[in-house]
């Protein structure tokens, strides 16, 4: 048995006389604190520890690109990307358009509610369409059909099915891992006409320039960071720090989000180095099991 086994195991029996659900129901900021001191979480993992995750694509027949991102047992999300064809701006008449949605319905967790997009929904949509502009994953051109006249519009529609925290990480990598998948028809001008003509028989991939990916680093009482919170610390930290990284960039950073109170006195997960510089050490390095994991899915 791990030190770390031994340690989770040594706070459990330490609440025998109090059931754990029922302390944690009750005094909840108690019984994470408790766990926090002993650089331990309540699923065993260590405060830079982060869940594991797998990663499908071409999970759906319909959309022309789909996946599924699962994190832990608890966070589970799907996107499809849909396409048709529209006629551009006039200010940007040789490029395409890219829209994410992000949909969170009532059954994925009980703090969202049924009806019209919620507050956090259309936050992450926001966010997301930040995050695939700015990493320039595809050039809007690439989308031309014809200038002037034609070009692809691609609806990203993502679904959360289960929200166990850092849903806007596996919204991001099931986004991405949805234009890798994606195959467009091949189009062509009606001769006689201005109808556009898709051969279904004939399809290309995106051209796709990298490999973003977003993680996020919650901060909870301006002390402790941890990394892939699930809802239920999220629910107790101040804030949080969320970095897109790049596989073409020397620093890799591309992105950087700041939601809530990020104020770190001493984090004690620190040992030498900036707060700044863990997020960054550790963002890259779950950004590499991620790329990797993305190209695995597609090779398969």
């Amino acid at each position: 048995m791990s030190a770390m086994q031994e340690k989770h195991e040594g706070l459990v029996e330490a609440h025998t006389a109090a059931p754990l659900t029922i302390f944690k129901k009750i005094y909840p900021t108690d019984y994470f604190r408790r766990h926090l001191e002993e650089r331990i979480r309540e699923d065993g993992r260590s405060l830079d520890q982060f869940r594991s995750a797998s990663l499908a694509t071409g999970i759906l027949s319909q959309p022309y690109g789909s996946a599924l991102v699962r994190f832990g047992e608890g966070t589970l999300v799907t996107a499809a990307v849909h396409a048709e064809v529209t006629e551009p701006t006039l200010e940007r008449p040789n490029e395409g358009f890219v829209i994410p949605n992000v949909e969170l319905p009532a059954l994925c967790s009980p703090q969202y509610k049924a009806g019209p997009p919620g507050d956090e929904a259309q936050i992450m949509t926001h966010y997301l369409q930040m995050f695939l502009n700015q990493s320039g994953i595809l050039p809007c051109t690439s989308l031309c059909i014809e200038t002037g006249s034609a070009v692809w519009v691609l609806h990203v529609d993502v679904v959360c099915i289960s929200a166990d925290g850092s849903v806007m990480d596996a919204a991001a990598l099931a986004a991405v891992a949805a234009l890798y998948d994606c195959r467009l028809p091949r189009v062509s001008r009606h001769m006689n006409s201005s109808q556009v003509i898709c051969d279904t028989d004939a399809t290309e991939r995106l051209s796709l320039t990298c490999i973003p990916i977003l993680t996020t680093i919650s901060l909870y009482d301006w002390t402790y960071l941890l990394a892939d919170a699930t809802e239920f610390e999220q629910s107790l930290c101040a804030g949080s720090i969320q970095m897109g990284t790049l596989d073409d960039k020397p620093n890799g950073i591309f992105w950087t989000k700041v939601r809530g109170r990020c104020t770190a006195m001493q984090p004690h997960v620190l040992e030498n180095e900036s707060l700044i510089e863990w997020c960054e050490r550790t963002t890259q390095n779950r950004a590499q099991q991620l790329r990797s994991l993305l190209l695995d899915a597609l090779r398969a």
